[in-house]
């Protein structure tokens, strides 16, 4: 009898070390390949509303001229987040950077002596794109792409010591075209 109790223990030991591994293994898999499934994810929710925006060219205004604004107002009042500040977040833009005309401050952060500032506004993708491309290149930097997709691009401009990180990301918010730009010092 104490030998099949034995034999049973370590069975029962057994199994239990490899449901601790297993959980350990699912959950260091779940972390290292979250971050790219979400990412997946948001450009696959991305590719539908562009082809929508392509398939029904002026629908957005459309709906805008039909919808009275106290209905728009009500709606960013009842969404938290739904309506850009309309004035900048504390803290400063990063000297001889240059901040696309209209767009406003969104998040200020400094982390280990590094600006980091994020800017949001109701305008065109390629147009901040295009704009910051001759803007940089006006005051003597050089741009390098290191990141690329029809809704985020990562541009690293350099000059001399300094390197700037500029991530640029189209969003749409209630029917609205919006881009942010993310500046950091590197």
């Amino acid at each position: 009898m104490s030998r099949w109790f034995w034999i049973g223990g370590l069975g029962l030991v057994i199994l239990l070390v490899l449901l601790v591994w297993g959980v350990i293994t699912g959950v260091g898999l779940v972390t290292d390949r979250l971050p790219q499934w979400l990412a997946g994810g948001k450009q696959i929710a991305a590719q539908p509303m562009q082809k929508a925006e392509e398939m029904l060219p002026g629908l957005k205004e459309r709906v805008k001229a039909l919808v009275p604004p106290e209905l728009g107002q009500k709606v960013e009042e009842w969404v938290p987040g739904a309506a850009l500040p309309r004035q900048d977040v504390g803290g400063e833009d990063i000297t001889g950077i240059p901040r696309f005309p209209g767009m406003v401050r969104v998040a200020f952060a400094i982390q280990e002596q590094k600006r980091h500032v994020t800017y949001k506004g109701e305008t065109g993708f390629a147009e901040v794109i295009a704009f910051y491309a001759r803007e940089m290149a006006t005051r003597g930097f050089t741009k390098e792409v290191t990141a690329a997709s029809p809704t985020e691009e990562t541009h690293v401009y350099a000059k001399g010591n300094s390197r700037i990180a500029l991530k640029l990301v189209k969003t749409a918010r209630l029917g609205m075209e919006m881009t942010e730009v993310e500046v950091r010092e590197l």
